[in-house]
Formats: structure tokens, sequence, C-alpha cells
């Protein structure tokens, strides 16, 4: 027994050894490659980038710019009826980028490398983790001392930790939640992806702290775990996590401690996504905690709104918010309210989009005032977010080529789902039998989807009989569903099969259906046609690594 204590005692610093050698930078520094960037920026001059502005009210939006990653890659500052103002060329970001009070931009590279350019695009500072298997995600913050805190996923246990690094590349503080999993009922330890965590602040002067709680003690961190429906605070000094809040979080992202200078200043604002539908189907909420009385305070939420996974919510100075629908497809400023008084919808998923003021940095000031002209919307109509008419989610889905096409098929043939049809709505369906599995068999199916608006009889928008005789094995249907517009409706799809469907399996297969909205339509037609080799191996590494996808 006595040698079995020896060996364990002697593990935790062997642990903590391997792990510091995992976080030293590379002997050989590590620069930007032209020959490796691709063309995002070209078409940025043909864009007409103002149109992506729904809506605009100067009166009661606070002023100031807009960071945003154009196609989720190119950095852009742009004003408020969304002209570009700035824009970093060269620069390719993934999942987050920061604009420094000195001009500085700093972003989790698109080659995992954390990378600090100037306001020009000279690249002036990195730092990269030495071990190729982890991977900086989703955050990192500049800290009051002026280095650098970093989100990183363990590619090899697979939790998430954190690090501080300072001007010389030193790693000066590390934590790893690992270490702290006992704190966590939820903790599965066979899961892939046990924490996810996916925003990390420093904590500002706040008056809990002044009241004598050393819990929230300025430059503690604060996480947002959304595997762990928590968020929760670190102490600095000790590691220990000294606070936590849980109630009604689902799939959150985005806390943040709103400071002195903000109305509210002490309660956490967070994006809370609605991903499990703890209360509620398909809906998001934006809300505001009380740290110490552990209760929500304020909630933004509407019919309209929800992220499945991603999202952002900004505290602006004067009591408005700005969310970002990551998933949904816009970006939009709510004030107390819940008015909306600004809306940005580019044609792509927007991504952790970040207001800024005039006075942000000496670069922005020598720019007119960032007040604007008022946008009045040419379709008073609400904007409907994607994920509420989406059958399935992306990683939901699986990829295979059929009619020599590659497809995103349904894991299912049978299936319902509750939907809230946009403006303008088209259903575009495909489905049938996949020739190269169906071989020489004798096989065929009924396909049957059905609407139900609960308020008529249901409706068949598809049936079809195929089998191995049939002209064309795979079909594909548009169907207008501008009678339902923004109603909630029960859309299912039913597949009754004969023959040899069974072995192999997906002989008979449906693709994702595809709900397309009039603004959609709109926004496909300035959408870049094709993505770059590039993209689409980082977006596989990405999504892989965060276990979105297998």
């Amino acid at each position: 027994m006595l040698s079995i204590m020896i060996i364990l005692i002697a593990a935790v610093p062997i642990r903590k050894y391997l792990r510091s050698l995992r976080c030293r930078p590379p002997a050989i520094s590590a620069i930007d490659d032209p020959a490796q960037l691709d063309d995002l920026h070209l078409e940025l001059l043909e864009v007409e980038a103002e149109s992506w502005v729904r809506q605009y009210r100067p009166e009661r939006s606070v002023p100031g710019f807009n960071l945003v990653l154009y196609r989720r890659r190119v950095p852009l500052i742009i004003d408020m009826n969304g002209r570009v103002v700035h824009w970093w060329p060269e620069v390719r970001a993934t999942g987050r980028a920061r604009l420094n009070p000195d001009g500085s931009l700093v972003v989790i590279g698109a080659d995992n490398l954390i990378k600090e350019y100037t306001w020009e695009g000279e690249l002036t500072w990195h730092f990269q983790l030495s071990d190729t298997h982890d991977l900086p995600h989703h955050d990192l913050t500049r800290l009051e001392n002026g280095n650098y805190l970093l989100l990183i996923h363990d590619g090899h246990g697979h939790a998430d930790y954190l690090l501080e690094v300072d001007r010389r590349r030193k790693v000066v503080w590390e934590w790893w939640i690992e270490d702290s999993r006992d704190e966590f009922p939820s903790w599965d330890p066979d899961s892939t992806d046990p924490s996810h965590s996916n925003s990390i602040r420093e904590l500002p002067a706040n008056r809990w702290h002044d009241g004598g709680d050393d819990r929230f003690k300025p430059g503690n961190i604060l996480v947002s775990a959304r595997t762990l429906n928590t968020i929760f605070i670190i102490d600095r000094v000790s590691g220990d996590i000294v606070w936590k809040y849980s109630k009604d979080l689902d799939g959150q992202h985005e806390a943040i401690m709103l400071d002195r200078e903000q109305r509210g200043a002490g309660l956490i604002l967070l994006f809370n996504n609605g991903l499990e539908d703890l209360d509620r189907y398909r809906r998001s909420s934006v809300e505001i905690i009380d740290p110490v009385a552990g209760e929500k305070v304020w909630d933004y939420r509407s019919e309209y709104f929800f992220s499945s996974v991603g999202g952002t919510a900004q505290p602006l100075d004067g009591g408005n918010t700005l969310i970002t629908s990551s998933h949904g497809g816009r970006v939009f400023e709510v004030t107390d309210e819940g008015e909306i008084v600004w809306e940005w919808a580019p044609p792509y998923l927007p991504m952790r989009v970040e207001r800024v003021p005039h006075s942000h940095c000496p670069q922005l000031e020598v720019f007119p005032s960032p007040h604007g002209f008022e946008v009045a919307p040419e379709d008073l109509r609400p904007f409907v977010d994607a994920d509420l008419y989406s059958f399935d989610f992306r990683w939901q889905t699986e990829t295979r080529n059929v009619d020599g096409r590659k497809k995103r098929l349904l894991t299912t043939t049978n299936g319902c789902r509750d939907i809230l049809v946009p403006a303008g709505a088209e259903l575009r369906i495909e489905f049938g039998l996949d020739p190269e599995r169906l071989g020489a068999r004798k096989a065929g199916a009924t396909f049957r989807l059905s609407i139900d608006d609960h308020e008529q009889p249901v409706v068949d928008l598809v049936k079809v009989d195929l089998d191995e005789t049939s002209e064309k094995l795979w079909r594909r249907e548009r169907v207008s569903l501008s009678d339902y517009e923004f109603r909630e409706i029960t859309m299912c799809i039913e597949t009754d099969e004969a023959g040899e469907t069974s072995n192999p399996p997906g002989v008979v297969a449906w693709a994702n259906p595809e709900i397309v909205s009039a603004s959609d339509r709109e926004l496909r037609a300035s959408r870049p046609k094709r993505e770059t080799l590039q993209e689409l191996k980082l977006q596989r590494q990405q999504l892989k690594a965060l276990g979105y996808v297998n």
C-alpha cells in the first residue's frame, strides 16, 4: 500500500513536468508564409457590404466601429453603415480577433499560432505551442499586466487548459481544468470533449470585492465551459474554483463581468444557447446574472432568435447589448427593453463581432465619427435565425457522394422536427436510392415529407415511390412554403422500405431538407461560390479537435 502511495505522489510532479515541456515555445520562430495565403481578400473590393446592414437607428444605438472576421477569416473594421474602414488583408484568423488600445491586432491564427500585428499588418509577436496535438481555440484575452491569457484544447487528455504568456513567450501561469473535475458532477471521463470551454475573462474591479468578497478579486478568471453548462471563477493565486453558476445554463458562451464604467457593474452577462432544450425548443437567450444572489436579473429572448452553438453578447456603454447569433446568421444590438436598433446580416455565418468605441485606439480616432445615416428596413418583417429552420444541424448529418455529388445526408430515414418558417421560404429536398449501394439488388421505398401547421389537416408536400426500375433513382424537389411564413410547423419525413435495403445500410437516404428564405437567396447571390482547400482543411481540423465531428 505504501509503495502505491509513493507512486501516486510521485506521479503528480512528473505529470506537471511533462505538461511544462508541452508549453514551451519552439526554438525556431514561425512567421507568416505568403505562399500559404488564400485569396479571400481579393473579392472584398467588389462586395456591397453596406447592403448587409438591415436596420440602423443612430439615435438609439451606441456609436462605434465593429471588428468582424470576413468569412470567419479576414479581420475587418466596419462602421455602423457596414462600410469597411480598415482591414488586414494578409491576416488569417480563426475563432477570435481582438483590437488592442494601441491599435495592434491579436488573433488566433489559421495556422494555430497566437499572432500580434501592427495596425498596418506587420507581424510583431507570436506564440506557438510546442505540442502539435494541442489547439488554441475560441478565446484569448490581454490581461491588465500586458500578458496574454490563452485557452487551449488538450489534444491528449481532451480537456482544456489556460496559459498566461508574457512578451518573451514565457509561460508564467497555467491552469488545467482536469485537476478540478471533481468540482463538476456532470464531468464525463469518457468524453472526448468533457469541458469545451469557450471564453476566458479577467475580472475587473467590482463592488463585490470592494465589499470584502475575495471570490471576485480583480484578476481572477471567469470561464465558460459549454459541455458542463457552467460558468466559474478561478482564484489566480490558489488555482481553486471559488464560484460556480449553472442554473438553467444550456451550452452557454461568452461570460463577462460588467465593469465599473457600465450600468449594472459587477453583474455577469452571457449568451445562453439552449442547445439541449432544457426548458424550451430552439430558443436562445442573453442573460445577466447577479453572481452573489445567484439569480438572473435580465434576459433577452425572441421567437426569432436561436443559435445552437457559438454566439456572443457584449455589454455596451449606456446599457445596450450587442449580440452575435453565430449560427442564426446575424449580429444585432438591443436596448434594455429588447428593441433592435442595429442589425447586420452578412452572406456567411458571423463570428464574435465586437463593437469598439471611436476612442478605442489612436488609429480609429482619425476617422470621422462612427455615427452614420439611418437605415430603415425595406422589409419590416423580422429576421428568422437560420437555426430555427434547420431540419438537422450540420454536425448531425453525414457526408458522402450520391448521384455524382457530395450530399449532407440525414442519419435517419424517419423523423419530425418543429420549425419556424421564415419569409419567402422555399423547401429544397433530395431523396432516393443510392445507385452505388443499390448495385444489382431489388429494393424500393415510398418517400413522404409532410407538414402539420397544427391548424389544418396534415399536408403531404412530397410522396414518391422509387425502386430499382425507376428512371431516376435520386430525386430533387422544390416546394414553396409561402403559405406558412412565420408559422411554427412540424415537418416529418417517413420512409417505407421494401426489398434488399438493409445490407449495405444507406441504400435508402434523405439529404438534409433545406429551407431557403428570401433573405438567404439575396445573400447567396453575393456569396463566393467556392471554399479554398485551405479553408476546408482548417474547418475539418477545428471541428474534429473540438468534438463536433468524428
